[in-house]
């Protein structure tokens, strides 16, 4: 049984020039799998981020909330920076 993913977007999502089906790409990606990490967790919601990258090699950092198993709010989308890159590289290599 396939879940279909539904994605809410708020105002800061695109603030950094990332596009929603580059976003939509993060979380599809069969052959380089995202990897997600709780960021924290606010008095109303647990923040996660998610690691990945669209189909055309770029690496992303996603911010959002789990509205339901299948429901995604997207908080923040921007390039991912070094650190973090190497990061999600390390993780990669030790799933």
């Amino acid at each position: 049984m396939e879940i279909e993913l539904a994605l809410e977007f708020t105002a800061n999502a695109f603030k950094h020039g990332i596009i929603e089906d580059e976003i939509w790409e993060v979380f599809l990606n069969e052959d380089i799998k995202c990897v997600v990490i709780k960021y924290k967790k606010d008095v109303k919601d647990t923040i996660y981020n998610a690691y990945g990258v669209t189909f055309d090699g770029r690496y992303l950092e996603i911010g959002y909330v789990k509205r339901s198993p299948s429901k995604y709010r997207i908080i923040y989308a921007m390039n991912m920076r070094d650190p973090a890159r190497r990061r999600f590289r390390k993780m990669r290599r030790l799933s």
